[in-house]
């Protein structure tokens, strides 16, 4: 009786345990269905950086990549983005580390980025990196290179950021009259305008798709582009080296998107303007 017992124990202890399994696949597979039979991929955006992407006391997202991401969803066969809004440089160690696939963040091509990860051939959006001053004073210079001798006081730039590659490289190729190139981890966009509003700094060096201006006036300053960007460039989405059929898939629907006019739409809605028009 004793081990009929132990038998029938086994035999009970086995069943509960392959009904939890099942149990839990069911989970999954009611997951799956929620995406229509495709594969969820873990999509990560900025949180902080109106109007491309954030995040309001809500908790609800907005922005320009936030919407052309949600267009994308549409279009794709066999993925649906999860997408996901985290702080700037959370995305970059998510992306690094695998547990994120697919990251947007006005992004510009450079050759890192090319070496770590696949960029879908047709660009998210477009912005120019501009040199902004206290309005009023922007019509003193037409160009980086007129900001430069004028010694102004640059607003320090993210080590090895994509604006910091950019002024890095424009510098090489002025001769270096940029003798060294202010930098610092951790600073806000409002903690830069800031900076100016008060006088420490003369000039902020940044992507107009950032809505800079509209940030300053909420601190009561008004800022003004100088006439030159410093580089015009596209910028795309970010995907992981071996998810070479999700980058496909991404590029065809950016394609998409572009030529039927949505991605000109959602630009108007956010920047007032086509920003794709800077790449023609």
């Amino acid at each position: 009786m004793q081990t009929n017992w132990k038998k029938f124990t086994a035999l009970t202890l086995g069943v509960l345990t392959v009904a939890a399994l099942l149990g839990g696949c069911g989970g999954d597979n009611k997951k799956e269905a929620a995406a229509g039979g495709k594969t969820v991929v873990k999509t990560v955006i900025s949180g902080t950086e109106a109007p491309l992407s954030w995040v309001d006391e809500k908790g609800e997202k907005h922005g320009y990549e936030y919407d052309v991401l949600l267009e994308v969803n549409k279009r794709l066969k066999d993925y649906q983005l999860d997408i996901q809004a985290v702080p700037p440089e959370t995305q970059d160690v998510m992306m690094e580390s695998g547990d994120a696939k697919v990251a947007t963040g006005g992004y510009f091509k450079n050759a890192q980025r090319e070496q770590n990860f696949l960029l879908p051939e047709s660009p998210i959006g477009a912005s120019s990196l501009m040199v902004y001053v206290l309005k009023g004073n922007e019509n003193k210079y037409n160009s980086f290179e007129d900001v430069v001798k004028a010694n102004l006081k640059l607003v320090p730039l993210t080590p090895n950021g994509g604006a910091y590659r950019i002024v890095d490289e424009w510098n090489k190729k002025h001769g270096n009259l940029l003798k060294e190139i202010p930098v610092q981890s951790g600073v806000s966009a409002a903690e830069r305008v800031k900076g100016l509003k008060e006088g420490q700094y003369d000039a902020l060096i940044i992507p107009n798709n950032l809505g800079v201006e509209e940030l300053a006036a909420k601190q009561g300053v008004e800022l003004a582009a100088i006439k030159e960007p410093i580089k015009v460039n596209a910028t795309y989405v970010v995907v992981n080296k071996k998810e070479e059929k999700l980058a496909g898939e991404i590029n065809e629907a950016l394609k998409e998107l572009r030529a039927d006019g949505t991605l000109a739409k959602i630009s108007t809605k956010w920047y007032k303007d086509d920003l794709l028009k800077l790449l023609q």
